[in-house]
């Protein structure tokens, strides 16, 4: 019926496809309306109750900013119990910081005191917890009201009265009402991407080339970057689920490239494990697909599909680690057998006769890796455990690993400890500016240095002179509500859901100014209709929002200016130098059989630079206000590292097995390991420049040379001349190197996608940084 009625009325037709292509450029999946829609209700609801059941102000006061905190500065998401959990957990720790900042918010010290406490605690408490990065921002609201606002003891009943009425109406209304989390339409691409995937694996194990799902795949890699790129950042913090899915985006395309690869192979004439690795690979991905998001693109809460990715992928595991064992073995004795029996003559000529005696066990294997790392993130997205990843270097309890996590960041090498300092440090000295100066409504100034402190100085500078431009504006704007309104309290009761709406969306969808104008007329409404005193407390938000952003300034200019994406860079930095370094270890190796060759120190470093870089990446994704470089270029360089990292990894595994007694090595032999050595040689060089890039110590840097003929060269020469002297004893060796030669030559192709990433991330952290 819509449909029909359309041409009959073309001039709104011609008007609504505008504002809904704005809404869609926006906010594509319409969440952030959704959500300031949900608090735009129940805010002003819970804050009529408070008012009309209490004449106490306190009970009004928290009940207003306790359901802001819980319905626009935190979403949790996963499964329902465990958002459940969450909200309950977070009213807790708000009632004892209600009951902690009333009793200490008398005593100046102590005030100051706690503040920097908690502040520290809150802060720091991400790196354990995603639930508690999610909440740190409503957390601390919640205890920087009751501690700036000054109040007798005998102020915890009312103000604990008026936290729960907030918690009541705003935890069930996050439940019930929109409850869905955030990328939605990003996680039925994702879906959609690896079912289409787990389709063209399918047709690759059954033997069958299949240009449809080839086509498919294409089609919808295309969405996924074209919807990734389009999906704005949750406004509420690093939460584990955005972070997870951001990951999936690239090692949905690194699963896709090596699908095609394998889609080269004949399984007529290969091992039956390679085939049964890539039959699994299709059984995991269609499992993963299905554990993203149901058939209405929301989150699955199903244990029993949980299980069964988590079940499959062990069993992935352990196909892969049998295929490796019995390719080496297999590979080797056809590679001495007659031409007709095993591998092809032409073998010894070409090298689509060489690759047909690698694969597709190498690719398969390949394959099945980064299938790993998909389900490894998807179960992170869906908020389950994920079991220990030995190919990451983490062979610990968990436990252990816990607690070490903790230990590790307890030092000033740590992003999250030193923007947990910070935060402490800027909260605490507003607090004493507030004690000192005893400015009216204390309380904006502490807001005013929550509100724009970032984790650099020129951020946090340009924010507070948006913040003190927003707040003045919705002064202007307020001072001409209470002017027109005059005393009609009516009135600015039907005002206050619109202030409420226009404060949620704003932030993410207009400006960071739009969002503190609204914010402030907000204020303005609520405190008139508290205790009506027109304009002027609009203009005392200013001066305190003024003064709080200074507190900012300050404390950020002393500090560690240079902020989270400079960290990210340096991460980025120290995980390409490490595991491009643990890979010519795992080459050298692999290349040296005169001498033992130890990769666990390689291993380790790059084990601990990864995990400093998913810190990283996560207060990356923490940081309030705008980003400066896109989360599609960081998790491009963030999976490039991680496929270093694995490729390494795999080489390393591989045996080393030097001549037989009594025999020398054969000398293309010979030769072949000294120039893959020294082609890694180069490529680490290479990753050591490229590092420097990302850390701010080059501005530019060319693309490495291509792939060296001379290395295909000695290596074809040296596999010719183990198959005619029959050296049982280096075909092992041999087929080994042309693998690393293989790695080596996809290396090549990605550092092209890699040096446009990085250049663009150089770029935009320079012309972005006031912004």
């Amino acid at each position: 019926m819509t449909q029909a009625a359309a041409p009959s009325v073309p001039a709104p037709s011609r008007a609504r496809p505008g504002v809904r292509q704005w809404l869609r450029s926006k906010d594509p999946d319409l969440l952030v309306v959704k959500r300031s829609v949900r608090a735009a209700v129940v805010m002003p609801a819970a804050f009529a109750i408070a008012h009309e059941a209490s004449s106490n102000p306190q009970v009004s006061l928290f009940a207003a900013f306790g359901s802001f905190a819980l319905l626009l500065l935190v979403e949790f998401t996963g499964r329902l119990r465990t958002r459940v959990v969450s909200y309950v957990g977070l009213y807790v720790v708000g009632s004892c910081f209600v009951v902690l900042g009333t009793v200490v918010s008398v005593h100046k010290a102590v005030a100051v005191g706690a503040m920097a406490v908690v502040g520290f605690a809150v802060l720091f408490a991400g790196i354990a917890a995603p639930q508690a990065a999610t909440a740190s921002t409503a957390a601390l609201l919640i205890f920087v009201l009751p501690v700036a606002v000054a109040q007798p003891a005998s102020a915890v009943g009312p103000r604990l009265v008026g936290w729960t009425l907030a918690a009541a109406c705003s935890i069930t209304a996050c439940l019930v009402v929109w409850p869905a989390p955030w990328h939605d339409n990003l996680r039925r691409r994702l879906s959609a991407a690896i079912s289409a995937v787990a389709r063209l694996a399918d047709a690759r194990a059954r033997g069958v080339l299949d240009p449809g799902a080839q086509a498919d795949v294409t089609s919808g890699l295309a969405l996924l970057r074209r919807q990734f790129s389009g999906t704005p950042y949750p406004p509420t913090g690093a939460a584990s689920g955005a972070v997870a899915l951001s990951k999936l985006v690239g090692r949905v395309e690194w699963v896709a490239g090596n699908t095609a690869i394998v889609g080269d192979e004949h399984w007529s004439t290969e091992r039956m494990s390679a085939q049964a690795i890539t039959e699994k690979v299709a059984e995991t991905l269609h499992q993963t697909a299905s554990l993203i998001c149901d058939g209405s693109a929301h989150p699955v809460d199903d244990p029993v599909r949980i299980k069964a990715v988590q079940d499959s992928t062990r069993a992935l595991d352990e196909l892969i680690d049998a295929e490796l064992r019995a390719d080496v073995s297999a590979v080797s004795e056809a590679a001495l057998e007659p031409t007709e029996a095993g591998v092809a003559g032409s073998t010894s000529v070409e090298d689509e006769g060489i690759a047909a005696a690698l694969d597709p066990g190498f690719h398969a294997r390949a394959l099945g890796i980064a299938t790993e790392m998909v389900a490894e993130a998807a179960l992170e997205a869906a908020g389950s455990t994920v079991a220990l990843d030995r190919r990451l270097g983490a062979a610990d309890s968990a436990s252990h690993l816990f607690a070490h996590r903790i230990l590790s960041h307890l030092s000033f090498r740590s992003v999250w400890f030193r923007n947990a300092v910070r935060g402490a440090v800027g909260l605490a000295l507003a607090v004493t500016v507030v004690e000192v100066t005893d400015v009216s409504h204390g309380f904006w100034v502490v807001l005013g240095t929550l509100s724009v402190l970032r984790s650099n100085a020129l951020g946090t500078g340009a924010t507070a002179l948006r913040a003190v431009g927003g707040t003045a504006l919705g002064f202007v704007v307020g001072s001409l509500i209470m002017i027109g309104v005059a005393d009609h309290t009516d009135l600015l009761w039907a005002l206050l859901p619109l202030a409420v709406f226009v404060s949620g969306v704003a932030p993410s969808m207009i400006s960071f100014v739009a969002g503190q104008a609204a914010f402030t007329v907000t204020v303005i409404i609520l405190f008139n209709i508290i205790e009506p005193v027109g304009w002027r407390v609009g203009l005392t938000r200013i001066e305190d929002v003024a003064i709080g952003c200074g507190v900012s300034v300050v404390v950020g200019l002393l500090f560690w200016p240079r902020g989270a994406t400079a960290a990210l860079g340096r991460a980025l930095s120290d995980a390409f130098v490490a595991s491009s370094g643990y890979l010519a270890d795992a080459v050298d190796r692999l290349a040296t059989t005169s001498r033992f060759v130890d990769t666990e120190p390689g291993q380790q470093a790059s084990h601990r630079a990864y995990l400093l870089l998913d810190d990283a990446f996560r207060q990356f994704f923490a940081e309030r206000g705008a980003k400066v470089v896109s989360v599609e270029a960081i998790s491009r360089l963030f999976t490039g590292s991680n496929r270093l990292r694995l490729a390494a990894y795999t080489l390393a595994t591989l045996p080393v097995r030097p001549p037989d007694a009594g025999l020398s090595e054969v000398e293309s032999v010979g030769v072949a390991e000294a120039v893959l050595r020294d082609s890694y040689a180069s490529s680490h060089r290479w990753y050591q420049e490229f590092a420097d890039m990302l850390a701010d110590r080059r501005t530019s840097l060319d693309l490495p040379l291509p792939h060296s003929d001379v290395l295909h060269h000695v290596l074809r020469t040296a596999f010719e001349d183990v198959r005619s002297q029959q050296r049982a004893d280096r075909v092992q060796t041999t087929l080994q190197m042309l693998w690393a030669d293989e790695l080596l030559e996809n290396q090549s192709q990605m550092q092209a996608d890699l040096l446009a990433s990085a250049d663009l991330f150089v770029k935009r952290r320079y012309g972005g940084m006031w912004i």
